[in-house]
């Protein structure tokens, strides 16, 4: 693909998950990243394995629609493929997301790739998710690698209209990044300085910005030990839960 693109951290995961669906600016940074950490593919790995549980939980539940925010690239196990046959809206406010994602799912059915901006559900078009979802139905909204990018004051904002636009008996999906990337301060400056300073979190932060959402009985764990044995103890990279409403 070409490499007109700045780098963007959805197709950066794409390329460390072994997709092809990124640009080389963002193998230049999958690369750079790696260089600084080499866990980091793994982590991610992990983290995609998070979204199909807990997509797959959400089905279990009676679920059979997602609209999915800050979406990436819908390939590698994200949640149309975790549940085949949901009727899935991921949303992304990358344009070269958008275009890749309508690409990817153009023969499947049930599912589109739309503009939405997740500190701001007023900008999903209505009109657009109505032909992909019924929004007067129980949905799941997956939020995940999104939280990061976010202050506390947007996140319970976020978090409270994501509230405010599920039916009643819906789900949200999350996560929020742990307190692992504290001992890579090389990251966290490159971050910064490039305009992307991340926010980590430990769990009585984040319950804090839940609002109303009632968490599951597995409350908000490591994503690699949410309904899965953990491949060993250490800091926490991402958090991940599931609440109803």
């Amino acid at each position: 693909m070409g490499a007109t693109q700045a780098p963007n951290t959805g197709r950066i995961l794409d390329y460390w998950l072994g997709g092809d669906h990124h640009f080389s600016a963002d193998a230049e940074a999958a690369t750079a990243f790696s260089a600084l950490f080499d866990g980091f593919p793994e982590v991610f790995a992990t983290l995609r394995r998070f979204i199909g549980r807990a997509a797959r939980a959400a089905a279990e539940e009676g679920v059979a629609q997602f609209l999915v925010l800050g979406s990436g690239i819908p390939a590698q196990g994200n949640v149309h493929e975790a549940v085949p046959g949901a009727r899935v809206l991921y949303t992304d406010i990358d344009p070269a997301n958008i275009e890749l994602g309508k690409a990817i799912l153009r023969n499947t059915p049930d599912t589109d790739y739309t503009y939405c901006d997740a500190a701001d559900l007023g900008s999903l078009d209505r009109r657009v998710a109505a032909m992909t979802l019924d929004l007067s139905e129980r949905l799941a909204i997956v939020m995940v690698g999104v939280s990061v990018f976010l202050d506390d004051d947007t996140v319970r904002k976020t978090l409270a209209d994501c509230y405010d636009l599920a039916p009643e008996g819906s789900v949200l999906v999350a996560d929020f990044d742990g307190e692992a990337l504290e001992s890579h301060p090389e990251v966290l400056r490159i971050l910064d300085e490039g305009g992307e300073p991340l926010h980590l979190r430990r769990p009585e932060r984040i319950r804090a910005l839940l609002g109303p959402w009632a968490l599951s009985d597995d409350g908000i764990r490591p994503v690699d030990a949410w309904r899965a044995t953990p491949a060993g103890a250490g800091p926490t990279f991402m958090y991940g839960c599931m609440a109803r409403k």
